[in-house]
C-alpha cells in the first residue's frame, strides 16, 4: 500500500509537531484527516469485545456480580492503558515499539488489548479459582457483546473517535490516516475529493460496504455483488456470488448428454442447443427409440415366458405339496391304527399274564393239598 504522505502536492503546509495549529501571522492550517476505513472499523470491533472480555472475567471472579456492573471502571482502566501503550509506541518506547519495527494499527491495538487482559485476568485468577473454562467462557463474551450493542452501552460512534485517536497515534508510516493541511480552501476541498483515503460506497448494486478509495479494486475484485460475465461465455452477466449456481443450472452452455442417452445417442452438448440437436438428428433419435422398443418387446416376451415358466412351476410344486401332504395324512393314520393294535396287545398280553400268574399258584396249591393227603393215608395204614 502506497504511503498516503505520496499524494501531497506542494500547496500544503504541515505543521512540525504533527497537530493542527497556526503560525504567527499565517492563516490556520485545513487537515485532511481521513483514515482508513476498514481499520477504524476493526479497532471499533476489538474495542468493543475487548470491554465485554474484561467484563465477562471479573464477574466470573465474583459470583455476586454480573458483567454489566464492571463495564463503566473497564471501559475508564482499558482506554488509559490503551493511550499508555500506543503513546509508548508512538515515542519508541515500551513493549509495543519492540514487538516489530512495522505493525499495523489494528494489530498494534490488539497487542495493547491483549496485554491488558491479561494484566486483568493474572488479578482475577489471585482473586478465584472458579473461573469459567475456555468454551463457556467465549460463549458468555459473545452473548455480552451482543447486550452491549444492544442496550448502547458503549456506542459505535464513540468507540470510532477513540479508535481515531489510537490510529493516528500507532501509524508512524502514516500509511493509514491522512495528516495533510491546507490554507487554501480550495486546495483542500480538492484534495478532499481525490485523497486515497476518502470514504466511498462499493459501487456494486446491492453491496452497502463502506471503504476507503484506496481499497476499491481490492474489494471490487472479491465483492459478491459484483457482475461478472458467465464463466462458461453464455453472454449472461451474473453476481459473483450467484456464479457458480448458474454455471451449473441455467446457464445455456453447461454442457450435459442428450436426454435421449439412455436409448442410444451419446452426444455431449450445451443444454442450450438441445432443441437444435433434437432437429438435426430426430431420424436418429427415432431410430434409437424404435430399436429400444423391439429390445423392450423382445425383453417382455421372455419375461412373459420365464412368468409362465413360473407359474407352471409353482402349480406343479403346489399339487406336488398336496400329494406329499395327503401321504403324509395316510401315513399317519396308519402308525395311530398299529399304535392302537399294538396297544390293545399289549393289554391282552398284560391280562393273560394275570392270568396265568393265578394257575400257578393254584396248582402249587392242589400239589400240597396231595401230598397232604398222601401222608394221612400213610399214617391211616400205618395204624
Amino acid at each position: 500500500m502506497k504511503s498516503v504522505g505520496s499524494f501531497r502536492g506542494g500547496s500544503n503546509r504541515p505543521l512540525s509537531n504533527g497537530i493542527s495549529g497556526t503560525y504567527e501571522g499565517m492563516p490556520e492550517l485545513k487537515e485532511c484527516g481521513y483514515y482508513d476505513v476498514q481499520q477504524i472499523q476493526m479497532i471499533v470491533h476489538q474495542l468493543l469485545v475487548s470491554l465485554a472480555a474484561a467484563s465477562v472475567e471479573k464477574a466470573s471472579a465474583d459470583p455476586f456480580k454480573q458483567p454489566t456492573s464492571f463495564v463503566e471502571d473497564l471501559k475508564v482502566e482499558m482506554l488509559e492503558y490503551l493511550h499508555q501503550q500506543v503513546e509508548s509506541y508512538a515515542t519508541g518506547s515500551g513493549n509495543l515499539s519492540t514487538s516489530s519495527r512495522f505493525q499495523t494499527p489494528v494489530k498494534l491495538v490488539g497487542d495493547a488489548l491483549q496485554g491488558f487482559l491479561r494484566s486483568k485476568r493474572s488479578l482475577f485468577r489471585r482473586v478465584s479459582s472458579k473461573l469459567l473454562s475456555g468454551d463457556v467462557n467465549d460463549k458468555k463474551i459473545e452473548e455480552f457483546v451482543q447486550e452491549l450493542e444492544r442496550t448502547g452501552s458503549w456506542l459505535a460512534g464513540k468507540r470510532e473517535v477513540v479508535a481515531k485517536s489510537l490510529l493516528k497515534r500507532a501509524d508512524r508510516s502514516r500509511m493509514f490516516h491522512c495528516d495533510m493541511r491546507f490554507d487554501k480552501s480550495q486546495e483542500f476541498v480538492e484534495h478532499k475529493a481525490k485523497c486515497p483515503l476518502r470514504p466511498i460506497m462499493c459501487t456494486n448494486e446491492g453491496c452497502v460496504e463502506v471503504l476507503s478509495a484506496i481499497h476499491h479494486d481490492e474489494h471490487d475484485g472479491t465483492c459478491s455483488f459484483k457482475l461478472l460475465p458467465c464463466k462458461q461465455s453464455c453472454g449472461s452477466t451474473v453476481l459473483r456470488k450467484d456464479m457458480e449456481f448458474h454455471c451449473s443450472t441455467t446457464c445455456p452452455n453447461k454442457v450435459v448428454p442428450c436426454p435421449f442417452n439412455e436409448v442410444g445417442c451419446d452426444a455431449m452438448l450445451p443444454q442450450g442447443s438441445l432443441v437444435q440437436h433434437y432437429t438435426d438428428f430426430i431420424a436418429s433419435h427415432l431410430l434409437y427409440v424404435l430399436q429400444s422398443l423391439h429390445k423392450q418387446e423382445t425383453t417382455t416376451g421372455i419375461q412373459a415366458q420365464r412368468i409362465h415358466l413360473l407359474e407352471k412351476t409353482l402349480s406343479i410344486s403346489q399339487r406336488s405339496e398336496a400329494v406329499d401332504v395327503g401321504s403324509i395324512s395316510l401315513t399317519v393314520k396308519e402308525h395311530e391304527s398299529r399304535i392302537k393294535s399294538l396297544e390293545q396287545e399289549v393289554s391282552k398280553l398284560r391280562q393273560e399274564l394275570k392270568a396265568t400268574d393265578v394257575s400257578v399258584e393254584v396248582l402249587q396249591l392242589r400239589r400240597e393239598i396231595r401230598n397232604l393227603q398222601k401222608q394221612v393215608e400213610n399214617l391211616s395204614h400205618g395204624s
